[in-house]
């Protein structure tokens, strides 16, 4: 019969509220590592200070967003993707500004 052919799950789970921030952090940092890479380039590194202030400022917005994320996927009833998806973007911009600072500090 077709009413028996859909499939219902019914849970208790609910959307993991520091997997939110820790998704809203990362892309936080990312956006700000982009836009502060193209400035940067496009000016020829004239803003090195402000650039440099909007970097680290960003750093420790992914570094938040890193420790919500692990803190996220700890949590019991949640649904899983938006704490990983969190992680994971946090993950990608704090290594990503931590390649910038090693060449910065390597180069300079």
């Amino acid at each position: 019969m077709a009413i028996f052919d859909k499939k219902y799950r019914f849970t208790s789970n609910r959307h993991s509220q520091k997997g939110l921030m820790a998704l809203v952090f990362g892309m936080i940092s990312l956006i700000s590592f982009f836009i502060a890479t193209t400035v940067s380039v496009r000016t020829s590194a004239a803003m090195v200070d402000r650039m440099a202030g909007a970097g680290m400022f960003a750093f420790i917005f992914g570094t938040v967003g890193l420790m919500l994320g692990v803190s996220a996927i700890k949590e019991p009833d949640v649904f899983p993707i938006l704490p990983k998806l969190g992680f994971a973007v946090a993950l990608i911009a704090v290594l990503l500004w931590f390649a910038v600072l090693y060449l910065g500090v390597a180069l300079g």
